[in-house]
């Protein structure tokens, strides 16, 4: 992950370098490269505090990921810090944001909107109380719910960054995140065609059989497949006619730096298309591989 400002240049040149050469995405990094490189600049500023969560090997080998194990969140989470960074970075992707997240920043410097609720109140799954806390805040439901996913995964993504060493020599065989217990939204085949999959709201990466479907499990050759367009075998996506949903996958065995998973991902949206047309669904849905012009 990104931990340097040699690492956030490379990473606003990447940006740069796929909205010239993917001129048909250029929607989607206008939007989102913001928050890619607001988190990038928000890790780096936590980096010399990071965050240790106690695991359970036994659960965790049983398939039980970090975030049924306890808490992921505490009070004592750079809230602030992180609510700003979101909230500034929404307001460079999402020009019809803007108003609504620069009142939300001066709320937030001045202690009188406190992040950590606003998780919380998320959490609930309650619509009423969501709505209601739009309207206080004076923003549409559409722009807080915009606010508190990337408020999440900002806070998901330090704790899979600073849990990876004491993670990685733990067995670990499920399709879903062993952090935050969510499915894949990209594949990396890297050295040896071994199958990296990568969690969208964590950012968190784990090892998966390449030829076993992550959501159902199913591994038969008959019913898996990766399609690509002709040209470009590098980038696919991987097809499971059981459970009728598919992982969209790239290629990178001889990758000395790692790009942004987001970022691969975003590159790839012509074949989310093409696969939902033909009736498949993303294993996990992000805004990305849902929305063909982001109007927030």
């Amino acid at each position: 992950m990104v931990s340097s400002n040699d690492d956030i240049e490379t990473l606003a040149e990447e940006i740069e370098q796929a909205r010239t050469a993917l001129p048909h995405i250029a929607s989607l990094l206008n939007a989102f490269g913001p928050l890619m490189m607001g988190r990038s600049r928000w890790l780096m500023e936590v980096q010399e505090d990071p965050k240790k969560i106690p695991v359970d090997p036994i659960q965790y080998h049983d398939g039980k990921p970090l975030s049924e194990q306890g808490s992921l969140f505490s009070p004592e989470d750079p809230w602030q810090s992180a609510g700003l960074a979101v909230a500034q970075a929404i307001a460079l992707g999402f020009p019809n944001a803007a108003r609504s997240m620069t009142a939300l920043s001066s709320l937030i410097a001045d202690g009188r909107v406190d992040c950590s609720s606003l998780i919380t109140l998320s959490e609930l799954d309650d619509d009423a109380q969501l709505t209601a806390r739009a309207v206080e805040l004076a923003m549409e439901l559409e722009i807080l719910l915009l606010f508190l996913r990337f408020l999440g995964r900002f806070l998901l993504t330090r704790i899979a960054r600073d849990m990876a060493d004491e993670l990685a020599p733990l067995s670990w065989s499920k399709g879903y995140c062993p952090v935050c217990g969510t499915f894949p939204h990209l594949a990396i085949l890297r050295e040896h065609g071994q199958r990296w999959l990568q969690c969208g709201e964590c950012g968190h990466e784990w090892k998966f059989p390449r030829l076993q479907c992550p959501h159902c499990e199913h591994e038969d050759p008959a019913d898996t497949s990766y399609l690509f367009v002709a040209g470009n075998k590098e980038d696919t996506a991987f097809t499971c006619s059981q459970c009728q949903r598919y992982l969209v996958t790239s290629s990178r065995p001889a990758e000395l730096h790692q790009s942004p998973a987001d970022l691969i991902a975003i590159t790839l949206a012509h074949l989310d298309i093409l696969l939902q047309e033909n009736g498949f669904t993303p294993m996990a849905e992000c805004e990305w591989n849902t929305l063909g012009s982001p109007q927030v």
